[in-house]
């Protein structure tokens, strides 16, 4: 019988999906699968980064898979963001472990809906890995330990405008800056609109506050459901402090939503031929909070370097690394779950991807929390 060792990456000649490509293969070669709707597109990319690795088409939209050989795939890498869910069904029932990169709540819910089929079956699922949600709810996993009650949870996302990001990410992008949706405030839920209520904060590496907007990352719909907090939120900022409030201001006037009409591939090149910026990326996550004798402080984690999506494939990586080497979990998990945050941490740096924390910056040991914003009405 064929030994069952093989890593299915969907979408693994993407932005995002060519690196975690790389990374495995290099790590496990001959056992990685790269595919997607265009067989040649892979084979060309296998051939150009030299990758013992084979090609495959394959559509995750479609309902039927004849090109994949389940009888020898391990663990599944998915890094399309998709609604369909015939194909992790499949997956399940053959006990083959998922995962997949999902910015957005919609995608993550609807692993709910099979949440006991997952949990009968002899695998290991996790959604939504990467930088946020993933690491972002990595951190606030972690941070929350030290604290007895917490007031809030603030994630700040900083992307860099001189990184190429490919057609879906700017697809997403815009949707999501245009959208309404509902954050969690000590007032109960509210809603807002994204790249509104702007809120000032400074990076754990910089010495300048920068200016962030709300946007609707997954991240402060999934970190409440492992970790109790009053209040939670995600914002979103460009390296380039004037590109982020001219965003806010096409956002305001309605030009983004004439940007979104045209399509996204003509406004990345809009971003492609401005490049204000560098393709430098920052994730922080503040929670604030309380010890058990009520003395109320904050802490900071801050993830950054300088490109945003090698940082969010090296963190899918290592989760479909947890899934490969997995001998005892199975089961619906969430990454916070099952990652080790110092062994994250260690894998990160081998990439030039920086971890700092409060603790290890002299200028931000333990702090008083700020007074919590409020949210009026969603202009």
């Amino acid at each position: 019988m064929k030994e069952k060792d093989k890593i299915l990456v969907i979408g693994g000649y993407g932005t995002v999906g060519a690196i975690v490509s790389r990374q495995l293969a290099l790590r496990y070669p001959s056992k990685i699968i790269v595919a997607g709707r265009n067989k040649l597109k892979a084979e060309n990319f296998i051939q150009k980064k030299g990758l013992i690795a084979k090609a495959i088409f394959m559509d995750i939209e479609k309902e039927r898979f004849e090109n994949v050989n389940f009888s020898e795939v391990h663990t599944v890498v998915n890094c399309i963001e998709t609604m369909n869910i015939s194909f992790i069904l499949e997956c399940i029932q053959l006990n083959i472990n998922y995962t997949e990169v999902g910015a957005s709540f919609r995608t993550h819910k609807r692993f709910y809906e099979i949440w006991d089929y997952i949990d009968n079956s002899d695998c290991l699922v996790i959604p939504s890995v990467g930088l946020v949600p993933g690491l972002s709810n990595i951190f606030a996993f972690n941070g929350a330990k030290q604290f007895s009650e917490i007031d809030e949870i603030h994630t700040y996302m900083m992307l860099g405008l001189g990184e190429a990001h490919g057609v879906d990410s700017i697809r997403w992008m815009l949707e999501k800056a245009n959208s309404s949706f509902k954050i969690k405030t000590k007032e109960g839920s509210v809603a807002v609109k994204g790249f509104t209520h702007p809120k000032s904060s400074r990076l754990l590496n910089e010495q300048k506050e920068r200016t962030f907007y709300l946007f609707d990352f997954s991240d402060h719909h999934t970190i409440p459901l492992l970790v109790d907090t009053n209040a939670i939120d995600t914002r979103i900022g460009f390296d380039s402090r004037t590109i982020t409030y001219l965003f806010y201001l096409l956002r305001k006037t309605g030009v983004l939503k004439w940007f979104k009409n045209i399509g996204p591939k003509r406004f990345k090149k809009v971003l492609d031929f401005i490049r204000m910026g560098s393709e430098r990326f920052g994730l922080q996550i503040e929670i604030n909070g309380r010890d058990s004798l009520g003395m109320q402080y904050s802490i900071k984690y801050l993830a950054t370097g300088e490109n945003e999506a090698l940082a969010t494939a090296t963190v899918t990586s290592y989760a479909a690394e947890l899934m490969y080497l997995n001998k005892t979990q199975k089961g619906l998990k969430h990454i916070e779950e099952v990652c080790d945050l110092d062994e994250l941490k260690g894998y990160l740096e081998k990439h030039n991807i920086r971890i700092l924390n409060n603790i290890d910056n002299e200028n931000d040991t333990v702090q008083p929390s700020g007074k919590p914003g409020t949210y009026g009405t969603t202009s």
